[in-house]
């Protein structure tokens, strides 16, 4: 799979396909990237596998609205964010916990 796609699948289609976006990118190249392009899907691994995690304080009673409207608009902003600064091989920082290193 070319960098292009990698980049598209890793960034944009977690929108649609959350953290499956992301684990397709990383394992069908991502982590044979160099530089920057490598670091943005890795950082968009682990904002998704935190997005996982934060997505069940949605069972909270009166807090579930609030968590899961905050995780779409995060996700959406983060992946916008994400797929410029791989296009641009620019730095790029998702607030997450490292899962993959």
């Amino acid at each position: 799979m070319d960098e292009k796609t990698l980049g598209i699948f890793g960034t944009i289609a977690v929108i649609l396909l959350g953290v499956i976006g992301s684990l397709v990118a990383w394992f069908l190249g991502g982590k044979d990237l160099e530089g920057n392009k490598r670091e943005i899907l890795r950082q968009m691994l682990n904002f998704e596998i935190t997005l996982i995690i934060v997505s069940f304080l949605g069972l909270i009673p009166f807090v579930g609205i609030v968590v899961g409207l905050a995780v779409l608009v995060g996700n959406i902003v983060f992946a916008i964010k994400s797929f410029q600064a791989y296009n641009n091989d620019t730095e790029f920082k998702a607030p997450a916990f490292d899962f993959v290193k």
